[in-house]
């Protein structure tokens, strides 16, 4: 990484380390530490943090990005790919990465399938609702509660335990609490972190911040803010339904994806047409139907398996 400055070289690096999975207290502290060091440390730290929201934002969703994130070697060169080649690059890594491209859909610990929930049950008495199209890793045992979301979104409900914080994890972060439920989403290319009961301990560089019940945040590429009262509302999956309140189109139908048989294609001159309404997951032809009331749209239905919304 000679090529790259030094800062950034141990931005990348600390990065790198905080997604491993062996992150503990400790290292946090040598974290704050460094970026507390140096100015162009915080620099290099920001900058990589709205770089990677950029790019791995938008393929959140792809198989392996976690995965990639989180393997030794495969995780630095994924970094360093973002910070220097843009997302061809980083796409380009995720299919050179052994292992990585299949990980997030089939290799992970727990996943879902399109158009499906699914609750798991945890050895500690907790349990995971994973949405659909989703996947998670888990690390439970005797004196350690992590649970890594790869894509997707989650619902966690923790058994108290005083003595294990439960920690929910992704790249931006990750949470802890003790008892209680909180949901941890990375759809549609804005991770969001809400608490449902009790409250939970939101750590990441830079930052250290507590929600009660009923709050959530947003990360917007440098820090996670509170929820802006334009939104997704993304608890609302839990129950069904896709709750949004003035939003392009365009998110709304990345929201749709996982619950949809087949492709979705948005033509650009409707993609960010404005839309509020609380619509089915579980019927995504009939929330589809509910837009084409709402906006001036046509949906064409191709061979049972291809969608195009178009201007009507």
């Amino acid at each position: 990484m000679s090529d790259l400055p030094p800062a950034v070289t141990e931005a990348i690096e600390w990065y790198a380390q905080r997604t491993s999975g062996h992150f503990d207290e400790s290292a946090q502290r040598a974290l704050e530490a460094w970026l507390a060091a140096d100015v162009s440390h915080r620099q290099a730290w920001v900058a990589l943090q709205q770089r990677l929201a950029r790019t791995l934002g938008p393929l959140a969703e792809r198989q392996g990005t976690t995965q990639a994130l989180r393997a030794s070697h495969g995780r630095r060169h994924l970094l360093r790919g973002a910070l220097g080649l843009g997302a061809l690059a980083v796409g380009t890594q995720l299919l050179t990465v052994p292992g990585a491209p299949l990980h997030a859909r089939w290799g992970a610990d727990l996943r879902t399938a399109s158009a499906q929930r699914k609750t798991f049950r945890l050895e500690d008495g907790s349990s995971l609702l994973l949405n659909a199209e989703s996947s998670a890793d888990i690390d439970v045992h005797a004196t350690a509660r992590r649970v890594s979301l790869l894509r997707g979104a989650l619902m966690a409900t923790v058994q108290q335990d005083l003595a294990r914080p439960f920690v929910l994890a992704c790249p931006w972060g990750e949470s802890r609490l003790y008892g209680g439920a909180c949901v941890l989403s990375m759809q549609a290319r804005q991770p969001q972190l809400w608490a449902l009961d009790g409250p939970l301990e939101l750590q990441a560089p830079l930052q250290r911040t507590t929600l009660q019940a009923g709050q959530g945040v947003a990360f917007d590429g440098q820090l996670w803010q509170p929820i802006a009262p334009r939104h997704i509302d993304q608890r609302s999956w839990v129950r069904g339904l896709l709750e949004v309140h003035d939003q392009s189109l365009a998110s709304v139908i990345e929201h749709l994806r996982p619950y949809h048989r087949g492709i979705l294609q948005v033509a650009p001159e409707v993609a960010e047409l404005r839309i509020s309404g609380v619509f089915s997951l579980d019927d995504s032809r009939a929330a589809l139907h509910a837009l084409r009331d709402m906006l001036p749209l046509r949906i064409t239905h191709y061979l049972g398996y291809w969608t195009r919304i178009e201007h009507a």
